[in-house]
């Protein structure tokens, strides 16, 4: 239910506090991390220093549906660290690292139902305080997709349960602005360059009633006057699809239904979509074994596959499916991978740093994804970074991200990418 990649090369799952696992996938070995907090439906991001912040949960009944509670796991040593509580109760909140590594939190049930928390709050790690938005009262529904744009401020695109507008907050003023005042679906978003965001099928909880949509829609941020523009749908309705940034460029949707129930098994979408952002065409790709529904996720792993896992631990009938698969992209079957020799452990805003490699003269693109923190459909921290470079013997020279609103301070994957659109094996980097 929620996935999270650790600096380690190991990844976290975990559906409520008492489950939390480290699965070295390598070795396919796990290690126990409990916590006595009720994490069901959590808001989670990684620190700069690559400690992972938890906000929010499960409340256990029907007044306190919410809890306040915030936890640090550092995996250097698979400890909790109890942190001052939020303010307010959030359940199925939304945790986005800002530009100067704080984590602003928004959304979540209250006390019951829809008795959503409208003024964000930030985590101060250096300080281990929150700060409370108090003039930025916006209770919008729970998960909601929330990106940093290049210029500092915070745009919110929908949410995984609930289609909503858009709006852009300004943080500091903490005032809000609609830049389009229409309701425009999309089950997934996906921020597939600096400023620039992608959605696409149905927005719904789970036990909910319709068909899905196919449609997609795209929203250029860097433009005078953004709107969201149509374009071609998917082969398949979905809701309860992830949607992937792949080092290519190109986005990968993985499970869903063509219906909004959750888990009905017979309306499972078994096969995965590319989605190509240059020609904003989907193409259909090869098929999962597993139904992958409410409560899966999907993330990029830094052999640049994708590991698609879990949906169930819901109401009704619907099958726990505690395993995984992982995909393969089309590139990693166009020829030999470009290969990294030598790479730093810490790039620096602006400057730039050389990554040694006996393939420099096919490479197209350097790019930085950072990890992300997936559940509810939503990689609530991804960012897809292209990166300037050039050609050198033996190598490349490469600069860094201009800022911490192109690149949020945490730990990236850099990728090399040929001239055929292979990548290498990434190489991880703490920015800045």
């Amino acid at each position: 239910m929620n996935l999270i990649p650790l600096k380690n090369n190991k990844l976290m799952f975990y559906e409520d506090g008492g489950s939390v696992t480290i699965w070295d996938y390598l070795n396919n070995t796990f290690t126990s991390a409990p916590i006595s907090v009720d994490f069901f439906c959590s808001g989670f991001a990684s620190l700069a220093d690559g400690r992972i912040l938890v906000v929010g949960g499960y409340g256990g009944n029907g007044n306190t549906i919410g809890i306040a509670n915030a936890e640090i796991f550092d995996p250097s040593n698979n400890s909790w660290t109890t942190v001052p509580s939020m303010s307010y109760r959030r359940w199925y909140p939304t945790a986005t690292t800002l530009s100067d590594g704080r984590i602003l939190v928004t959304a979540g049930w209250q006390t019951t139902n829809h008795t959503n928390a409208g003024i964000p709050e930030i985590y101060d790690p250096s300080t281990n305080q929150w700060t409370k938005l108090t003039n930025a009262n916006n209770p919008f529904e729970t998960y909601p997709f929330m990106f940093v744009l290049q210029d500092g401020r915070i745009i919110h695109v929908g949410g995984s349960e609930y289609a909503t507008n858009t709006d852009i907050l300004n943080m500091s003023t903490q005032s809000w602005s609609v830049v389009d005042s229409r309701i425009i679906d999309g089950g997934a978003a996906s921020m597939y360059l600096p400023g620039k965001i992608m959605k696409a099928g149905s927005a719904t909880d789970s036990q909910g009633s319709g068909s899905s949509a196919s449609t997609t829609f795209v929203l250029d941020t860097t433009q005078p006057s953004p709107t969201w523009q149509q374009a071609p749908s998917m082969a398949y309705p979905r809701s309860f699809l992830n949607l992937t940034e792949l080092p290519d460029g190109s986005v990968l949707a993985t499970g869903g239904e063509t219906d909004k129930n959750g888990g009905s098994i017979a309306n499972a979408v078994y096969a995965a979509e590319l989605w190509s952002p240059p020609t904003q065409t989907w193409t259909t790709m090869s098929s999962m074994k597993t139904p992958r529904e409410y409560h899966s996720t999907a993330l990029l792993l830094p052999d640049a596959r994708v590991l698609v896992s879990g949906m169930g631990f819901d109401f009704g009938q619907v099958p726990d499916e505690t395993n995984a698969e992982i995909f393969s992209p089309p590139y990693l079957f166009k020829g030999a991978r470009p290969t990294i020799s030598l790479a730093p452990a810490q790039i620096q805003y602006g400057a730039n740093f050389s990554v040694t490699t006996p393939d420099y003269e096919s490479i197209s693109k350097v790019v930085l994804i950072r990890t992300g923190a997936t559940t509810h459909f939503f990689d609530q921290n991804t960012r897809y970074v292209p990166l300037t470079f050039q050609q050198t013997t033996g190598g490349l020279t490469v600069t860094g991200p201009v800022d911490g609103n192109l690149a949020p301070p945490g730990h990236y994957m850099l990728f090399l990418v040929n001239n055929s659109g292979v990548p290498s094996v990434a190489s991880i980097a703490q920015v800045p």
